[in-house]
């Protein structure tokens, strides 16, 4: 009938270098790769307090090794390795001098130690429409689209993408 009770604290830095190519095959179709290099650190610190709710306040049946009826645990750990690697291709619908659309798609491959922290253990797909106008010196850009995600050991949700951004030439 007792209880322990705890709080847990973590500090996780993490520390990516990633190396970009891309190739323009034609004047419309250009791919790429990302490879990640990943370095993660991690301090957890868990704080215990044992909640004599059966067995009294002066029981000793139920106690930490340390004899008392608190504890502080601590661990911490690093890993270094690639991370999930990004392969990319865009091919350019339109252009004309006020803007262009453009469509795209991602594969991330599950290439980084998910039990690390080094990647997501799952196999993405991304398919993404881009666009951009120029009026004047005012460039606006918008990017939409969606990722299909699967395979791990965890679900990985599947996530609508979006951005949008503007150039000014002043």
């Amino acid at each position: 009938g007792d209880v322990i009770t705890g709080q847990l604290f973590l500090k996780v830095d993490s520390d990516v270098t990633a190396f970009v190519m891309t190739y323009g095959v034609t004047d419309r179709l250009d791919i790429g790769a990302a490879i990640p290099l990943v370095r993660v650190e991690i301090d957890a610190q868990s704080d215990l307090q044992l909640q004599r709710l059966a067995t009294g306040e002066n029981s000793t049946i139920h106690q930490f090794i340390s004899g008392g009826r608190t504890e502080t645990v601590t661990q911490s750990g690093s890993a270094s390795g690639v991370g999930d690697v990004l392969l990319r291709a865009k091919y350019r619908l339109l252009q004309n001098p006020g803007g262009g659309l453009a469509i795209g798609a991602d594969l991330r491959l599950p290439t980084g130690e998910e039990r690390d922290l080094l990647g997501t253990g799952t196999t993405q797909v991304k398919a993404i429409l881009i666009g951009s106008l120029t009026k004047g010196s005012f460039s606006p850009h918008l990017n939409a689209g969606y990722v299909w995600s699967s395979g791990g050991d965890q679900d990985t949700s599947n996530e609508i993408d979006y951005g949008a951004g503007f150039d000014w030439a002043v």
